[in-house]
C-alpha cells in the first residue's frame, strides 16, 4: 500500500510519553498502530477470503436448501456468541495493556463471564423455541450447539486479547488456521453426519484453534505482562465502561447476525442462501474497520495523550482508505463476485451487496466516533444513537422483506447507518479539532474532551 508515507507524516505533537515497548524513553514507536491495524485487517481479509471459498465450495457441492439451513445455523451461533462475548474486545483493548500482573486474572474473568452468558442465552433461546428451525431437539445436538456458541464467543474475544497484549501478528495466524481447517474439513464431511457436515466443518477447527491459542495466552503471554506497568484499575470505572460497551455490543451484534435469521424465518432457506454471502462480506468489511479502531484505542491507551493526534490522523486515513476501496469494489464487482457461486446467487444477491458497499463509509464514521467515546470512557452516549440506527435497520428489514426480498436488510442498513452518521458527524468533528490543543492540561489517561 502507498498509505505508509502519508500516515507517517502526521504533525508531531510536543509531548511524547515513554512507549512501553521503548522503556528508555523518547518518542513512541509511530508504526505500532499501523502494524497492529494491518495485522488485524489482514486477518479479517484472509479469513473472509477463505470463508468465501468455503461457501463457494458449499454452493457447488450442496443444494441451496442445505446451504441456507447451514447459513442460518451459523448465523444463529454467531448471534448468540456475539451477545455472549460481552463486547470484551473493547474492554481488553482499553484496560488490558495496563493490567500488568492482573492480566491473567482479567482474561480468565472475561472468559468465564462470556461462557456463562453463552450458556444462559442459548438455553433461553432454546427454551423459547427460537432455534427450533435451526437445530434439532436431540440432547447431543443441543449440547454440541451450546459448546459451539461458547467456543465462538471466546474465539471472538481472543483477537482483542492478542492485540491488547501487543501480539497482533498472532491474530491472522489464529484466524487463518481456523478458516483453512474449515475448508479442509468440508470435503471430508460432505454427505456425512446426517447432513451436519457443513456445520461440523465450520465449528470443529474453530474449537481446536481456540483451545490451542488460549494455552499460549495463559501460559506465555499473560505471565509476561507481570513486568509491565500496572496502575490500579478502578473497578467502578471498568464496570461502567463494560456495561455500556455490552449494550452497544448487543446492538451491533444483533444488527450483524439477526438479519440472516430473519431472512430464513420469513423467506425460507433458498433466499437465505442467496443473502448469506453478501451479508457476510458486509460484516467482514465492518470488522476490518473495527480493526483500525481497536488498534487506535490500544496504541492511544498505551502511549497516553502526547501522540493521540498522530494516532487519530493515521486511524482516520486508514478508515477512509478502507471504506473507499471496499465501497468501490463491492458496488462495481457485485455481480461477477457472486457469479462465482453460480448465476442464481449473482442474480438474487448483487443488489444487496451493492447496498451494503454503499453503507460502509457511514459505518466508518460511526466507528471513529466510537473510538473517541472509548478513549473518553463515555460509552453511554453511543447507546442512544446506536439504538436509533438499530430500530431503523431491523424495523426496515422486517417490514421490507415481504416486498423487497433480500435487498431489504441491506437497504435498511444503509439508511440506518446514514442517519446514525449524520447525527454523529458534528460531535466527531469537534473531538478531532480538540486534539490539536495541548492535551496535557487537566485531562487524564488518554481522555479526549469535546461536547
Amino acid at each position: 500500500m502507498t498509505a505508509g508515507p502519508a500516515v507517517g507524516s502526521a504533525t508531531p505533537l510536543r509531548h511524547a510519553p515513554t512507549d512501553p515497548a521503548n522503556p528508555t524513553g523518547g518518542t513512541a514507536q509511530p508504526s505500532l498502530l499501523l502494524r497492529t491495524a494491518f495485522a488485524l485487517m489482514s486477518s479479517t481479509v484472509a479469513s473472509a477470503a477463505l470463508g468465501f471459498v468455503f461457501w463457494l465450495v458449499a454452493a457447488r457441492w450442496f443444494p441451496p436448501e442445505r446451504v441456507g439451513w447451514a447459513a442460518a445455523a451459523i448465523s444463529s451461533m454467531a448471534l448468540l456468541a456475539g451477545l455472549a462475548q460481552l463486547n470484551l474486545t473493547s474492554l481488553f483493548a482499553r484496560f488490558l495493556p495496563a493490567a500488568g500482573a492482573r492480566s491473567r486474572r482479567l482474561i480468565l474473568a472475561g472468559y468465564a463471564a462470556s461462557a456463562a452468558m453463552a450458556v444462559l442465552l442459548t438455553a433461553g433461546f432454546l427454551g423459547l423455541g427460537l432455534l427450533s428451525g435451526v437445530i434439532g431437539s436431540q440432547p447431543v445436538e443441543v449440547l454440541a450447539f451450546v459448546a459451539a456458541v461458547v467456543a465462538s464467543a471466546i474465539f471472538f474475544i481472543q483477537d482483542g486479547v492478542l492485540a491488547a497484549l501487543r501480539r497482533p501478528g498472532l491474530v491472522p495466524v489464529k484466524n487463518v488456521l481456523a478458516s483453512a481447517g474449515k475448508l479442509a474439513l468440508l470435503p471430508l464431511l460432505a454427505g456425512t453426519a446426517a447432513g451436519y457436515g457443513l456445520l461440523l466443518a465450520w465449528t470443529v477447527p474453530m474449537l481446536v484453534t481456540m483451545l490451542a491459542v488460549n494455552w499460549w495466552i495463559l501460559t506465555r503471554l499473560a505471565p509476561a505482562q507481570r513486568t509491565a506497568t500496572s496502575p490500579r484499575l478502578a473497578s467502578r470505572e471498568m464496570f461502567s465502561f463494560a456495561s455500556a460497551e455490552y449494550v452497544n455490543g448487543t446492538i451491533n451484534n444483533t444488527l450483524a447476525f439477526l438479519p440472516p435469521v430473519l431472512v430464513v424465518s420469513l423467506l425460507g432457506p433458498v433466499p437465505s442462501a442467496y443473502f448469506h454471502l453478501p451479508w457476510v462480506i458486509g460484516v467482514a468489511g465492518t470488522t476490518v474497520l473495527w480493526n483500525v479502531v481497536t488498534s487506535f484505542v490500544v496504541q492511544a491507551s498505551s502511549d497516553g495523550q502526547g501522540r493521540i493526534r498522530a494516532h487519530i490522523d493515521r486511524a482516520v486515513l486508514l478508515v477512509a482508505l478502507v471504506t473507499g476501496l471496499a465501497m468501490v469494489t463491492l458496488v462495481a464487482a457485485a455481480t461477477p463476485l457472486l457469479g462465482l457461486l453460480g448465476p442464481d446467487y449473482a442474480a438474487n444477491g448483487a443488489d444487496a451487496l451493492r447496498l451494503i458497499g454503499l453503507s460502509l463509509p457511514f459505518t466508518g464514521v460511526v466507528l471513529l466516533y466510537a473510538a473517541f467515546a472509548m478513549m473518553e470512557k463515555r460509552m453511554w452516549r453511543m447507546v442512544l444513537v446506536q439504538s436509533i440506527g438499530a430500530v431503523i435497520c431491523l424495523g426496515g428489514t422486517v417490514l421490507g422483506l415481504p416486498r423487497f426480498g433480500i435487498a431489504a436488510p441491506a437497504l435498511a442498513l444503509l439508511v440506518g447507518q446514514a442517519v446514525t452518521a449524520a447525527v454523529l458527524v458534528p460531535g466527531l468533528v469537534r473531538r478531532y479539532r480538540a486534539t490539536a490543543v495541548d492535551p496535557v492540561g487537566d485531562r487524564r489517561d488518554g481522555e479526549v474532551t469535546g461536547a
